[in-house]
């Protein structure tokens, strides 16, 4: 008798100009259907200097948004609903009208739903902007299905405990995302101490930080270099190249947004990563960092205290004195101590960040949803 597989629908973007989002979403459903999940994604049709992230997962594309603040296309519900029927349907991000639509129609059709807030609920994140339009989305309705969803799927403690303090009570599985662990051929090719930072530049991201901290240790970072990748907010970028003229910081690079081998040429050439953001659920960074074996640096606004358990990196208080010295102590690390760092970092991504380790985690939620399984003991009630 052939096993009938479990369907599963993912909303959200497979753009790799959206940075970790689409890197998550994209892993995350690949290795679910390596597990033998019949994982699908729909996404907006890619923009005019849109890249998918990889072409290995059945997509269904709908049109691009007609209001693109709030992600509104008149369509999506026909194209949701035209993309077959699911066990379970998947939500990646909350506030935009794509979550909305999806919880429609799994109510539409009787299955449960499931939504992975990716950040967007943290304090930090809801006082940045929008901020009386996001309390008034969560009363008038975002609450309510986040309450009825099978489960909130957030990738650290901390997110629980946020979504908590705004009133969800429903399930919600502690699952972070995932990581290709790949062997990278790209090496370090000079003895230039260099910082990095990779990511989308938005001003929550504080990569300012960096440049003060060159600033402030002076003389020794002169002989360093601080090499920044990644595009985003134009007038932010242009922020940071006024800062760092205006700090006499000249040893900074801005490379842009880059993929493939420039990117793992760019990574390689780094002696550590850096992730000083005010805050973020998870930091997909740290992920890229680790798996290639290189220390990182990221703040407490981010749950990654396994940097300093682990020894592979430092996890400092958010505030400029704290990253000044985090990033002046990685200066002084001599290169054995660099490459033992990044051997254990490499190490904790195998065994707890791996696409197959994350998947494995993602299925067994499932299951549990479809009576199929018993609670697993990341998933809190």
């Amino acid at each position: 008798m052939t096993r009938i597989k479990m369907k599963v629908l993912h909303s959200g973007t497979l753009d790799v100009n959206n940075g970790g989002p689409a890197m998550s979403t994209y892993l995350a459903v690949l290795g679910l259907r390596n597990l033998g999940v019949d994982a699908e994604v729909i996404s907006f049709c890619l923009g005019p200097n849109g890249k998918m992230r990889g072409n290995d997962i059945p997509v269904h594309f709908t049109p691009q948004p007609i209001f693109d603040a709030f992600e509104y296309s008149p369509v999506y519900k026909r194209d949701l609903r035209a993309a077959g029927d699911y066990d379970i349907y998947h939500a990646q991000g909350v506030w935009l009208y794509p979550t909305y639509a999806l919880v429609d129609v799994a109510k539409e059709k009787g299955k449960p739903y499931i939504i992975t807030p990716r950040g967007m609920l943290y304090p930090q994140d809801i006082a940045k902007s929008s901020k009386f339009a996001k309390k008034f989305s969560l009363w008038w309705r975002l609450r309510d299905d986040l309450n009825k969803a099978a489960c909130v799927h957030v990738t650290c403690m901390e997110e629980m405990k946020h979504c908590r303090d705004l009133g969800v009570t429903s399930p919600m599985a502690v699952v972070p995302n995932p990581v290709e662990i790949v062997d990278y051929s790209e090496q370090k090719r000079d003895d230039v101490f260099r910082v990095g930072y990779l990511g989308r530049l938005s001003p929550r991201k504080n990569v300012e930080g960096l440049i003060r901290a060159f600033a402030e240790i002076g003389d020794e970072a002169k002989k360093a270099e601080l090499l920044i990748i990644g595009g985003g907010d134009n007038e932010y970028e242009a922020y940071l190249r006024k800062e760092a003229e205006r700090l006499g910081v000249t040893n900074v690079k801005f490379a842009g947004f880059l993929s493939g081998k420039e990117k793992n040429e760019a990574l390689a050439s780094c002696s550590i990563l850096a992730m000083p953001s005010e805050f973020e659920n998870l930091g997909n960074v740290i992920l890229e960092g680790l798996v290639r074996k290189i220390p990182c640096m990221a703040t407490t606004g981010s749950p990654w205290e396994e940097l300093n358990t682990q020894h592979c990196g430092w996890w400092v208080r958010y505030n400029q004195s704290d990253i000044t010295e985090a990033i002046r102590k990685a200066m002084k690390t001599n290169t054995d101590e660099l490459k033992q760092m990044g051997e254990r970092g490499r190490k904790l991504m195998e065994e707890r960040y791996s696409v197959a380790a994350v998947a494995t985690k993602i299925k067994q939620m499932y299951d549990w949803i479809l009576d199929k399984g018993e609670k697993p003991e990341f998933i809190y009630l």
